[in-house]
């Protein structure tokens, strides 16, 4: 069944596509019809939650672009994008330092926009979320350094590991 969904989901598309632009002039809305298209093929394979996870951004964006070429709502639209990580936090079902700085940001920058009505320039405290995650909680793999033997030993190991292979092939 879901292997006949994803077959007609182009269509499917189509078919909103055409109704939004010859029924309700809205050809500008109506090409969005086309996110359904990789939103359908990766949510119906694999582990669903999952995969809505990894869907988010784009379904956010879907949303986002109905709400503001459709109804003209771009400003309070932008609210859909905080879907991305309220779904990434009920999947995971766990918080840590890092996507707490960023929840405290989102926080504080809602507050301010509501509070002082400064969101055109508030949008500046979106900086701390790097700074603040990289000096007091910086990940375990994100530096890496390059020395000239660090470079020697990988290209040794993919060029002996290539020809190792090609051995086996014969």
């Amino acid at each position: 069944m879901k292997r006949r969904i994803l077959m007609v989901v182009p269509l499917i598309s189509l078919m909103l596509f055409l109704i939004s632009g010859l029924y309700y002039e809205k050809w500008d809305l109506g090409w969005t019809f086309f996110l359904l298209i990789p939103i359908s093929s990766i949510l119906l394979t694999g582990n669903p939650w999952k995969k809505l996870s990894e869907m988010m951004p784009l379904i956010t964006l879907m949303l986002f672009l109905w709400l503001g070429f459709g109804f003209n709502l771009w400003h309070p639209g932008w609210i859909v994008f905080l879907l991305i990580p309220i779904v990434n936090l009920i999947v995971e079902k766990k918080i840590n330092a890092r996507k707490m700085v960023g929840i405290l940001v989102v926080a504080a920058y809602i507050t301010m926009g509501f509070v002082f009505n400064e969101w055109g320039r508030a949008w500046i405290i979106f900086f701390l979320i790097p700074i603040i995650n990289t000096i007091f909680f910086p990940q375990k793999n994100a530096y890496f350094s390059f020395t000239k033997e660090n470079i020697k030993s990988k290209i040794n190991k993919i060029i002996i590991n290539q020809e190792d292979d090609d051995k086996d092939d014969f």
